[in-house]
């Protein structure tokens, strides 16, 4: 929820139709994001898939939750979040800092109180989602993505694994499967003879071609060697 923060012009606010002082919102993250900037609403609460609840929920066991259910990019979405919240709350406290020499309203003096708050909510949140996607989550995620290619029926299993995951996930999931596949056909079919990539063969063609180049220039520079008969019968070699 979004909270409006004080403002002088409540009153004609109000009388235009404009919402009073303390009207709770719901708006998306990226249309926030200026009005946040700016001081002019703050956030009493976070959303309630990142609330106190469910980081408890997080801590004690993050495999079983379902996080797709709540946010399909539950992680970046989050991380977005904290960086809004840690940079409004920056902006008010330099604010504060800057107008404490003249007298501060209670309104003011009360949002900053609630940005610093906001600002704590923020970095534990920062820490839960680090700790949830780098943890047990994660090593789970890797373990059924290197045996889901093994032929024990297991397709059911990682199906209903699969469905709990957040795209991140779910593309960290695809990657560990072809990795699995690909150590498999190594396996199956041995180490045979790799294959030049097409770069490799265009830099080894480009310095042969240098070398003889090199090469024909050099012997066009070579100066040529005459033989010349002396009077007295010797021979001598000159190069003119």
């Amino acid at each position: 929820g979004i909270e409006k923060d004080h403002d002088d012009n409540d009153a004609a606010d109000n009388s235009n139709g404009g919402l009073p002082e303390g009207t709770k919102i719901k708006m998306p993250l990226w249309a926030v994001e200026r009005w946040a900037l700016l001081g002019f609403i703050r956030f009493p609460s976070l959303p309630r898939h990142y609330g106190r609840k469910m980081k408890e929920r997080l801590e004690a066991d993050p495999v079983s939750v379902d996080l797709r259910s709540k946010n399909e990019h539950y992680f970046q979405t989050g991380m977005l979040l904290v960086n809004l919240l840690l940079r409004a709350s920056h902006v008010a406290l330099r604010h504060s800092s800057a107008s404490r020499r003249s007298r501060q309203s209670a309104a003011q003096n009360a949002h900053t109180i609630a940005m610093e708050q906001s600002a704590q909510q923020a970095r534990m949140l920062q820490r839960c989602l680090l700790s949830t996607m780098m943890g047990r989550r994660l090593c789970r995620n890797f373990d059924w993505a290197l045996s889901s290619l093994d032929s024990n029926g297991m397709e059911d299993d990682v199906s209903s694994h699969v469905n709990k995951l957040t795209e991140l996930e779910r593309n960290m999931f695809g990657r560990g499967v072809e990795a699995s596949g690909a150590v498999g056909r190594w396996r199956e079919f041995g180490c045979a003879r790799m294959g030049i990539s097409g770069v490799v063969l265009k830099m080894q063609q480009r310095q042969q071609q240098h070398s003889v180049q090199t090469a024909g220039a050099g012997k066009e520079e070579k100066p040529s060697k005459k033989r010349v008969v002396s009077p007295v019968g010797g021979e001598a070699a000159r190069a003119f």
